[in-house]
């Protein structure tokens, strides 16, 4: 059993960096395999929002878990860290995309619980829709940051490949681009709800057991 002295930082225990560690670790786990694995089944939606909302919905879901494990500031942020670490392992190289969603979408999680005093149901709900709704701006943000690309090509782009997976035609652009917006908003709400269930049932049987 790992005992509980403090290590002096926030009042965190070796406890709660080994459990930071762990779901930190299990996360990058997830990006390096099912990620990868996801985009060698999928080619064709390599480029489209499925892929990067099923990763920001399963992040956020073991973040969020291992939040309650460690209800400590700045825990989320830190397992974020350590997964964007992990992801540098990547056998693709080092991507700079992925670790900037990674870093923002703990970041996000970590602000929207800092909202209220004591955790809660909600307060996990709006972490993971935070979470995952980061997905729909990044892919504006980095398209600027990295390739230069206007807004405009951007949109044109989701536009597209949002057609062609929800099967809209393109004349109806501004309501793909909030579908897709709302998609994600409604499954980190998911990822936040499942969340705060398994970790509270994964915490009491480990009571149980110990």
């Amino acid at each position: 059993m790992v005992k509980e002295k403090a290590t002096g930082l926030a009042g965190y225990t070796v406890r709660d960096w080994v459990y930071v560690a762990v779901f930190g670790a299990l996360w990058g786990a997830a990006e390096l395999t099912l990620g990868s694995y996801l985009h060698v089944i999928f080619p064709p939606l390599a480029d489209t929002f499925v892929i990067g909302l099923i990763m920001a919905g399963l992040g956020g879901i073991i973040v969020l878990v291992g939040r309650q494990f460690v209800p400590r500031v700045g825990a989320a942020f830190m397992m974020g860290i350590i997964t964007a670490l992990l992801k540098t392992l990547s056998l693709g190289g080092i991507k700079i995309g992925p670790i900037v969603a990674i870093l923002a979408e703990s970041l996000l999680i970590e602000m929207a619980l800092l909202l209220a005093r004591r955790p809660a149901r909600w307060n996990f709900v709006l972490a993971g829709s935070l979470a995952v709704s980061w997905n729909f701006f990044h892919k504006f943000i980095m398209m600027r940051l990295l390739f230069g690309k206007g807004i405009e090509t951007v949109y044109v782009k989701m536009v597209k490949d949002g057609s062609n997976v929800l099967h809209i035609d393109v004349r109806y652009g501004l309501l793909i681009i909030v579908l897709l917006f709302l998609v994600r908003i409604a499954v980190g709400a998911l990822a936040g709800w499942l969340a705060w269930g398994l970790g509270g049932a994964v915490r009491r049987r480990l009571s149980q057991e110990t």
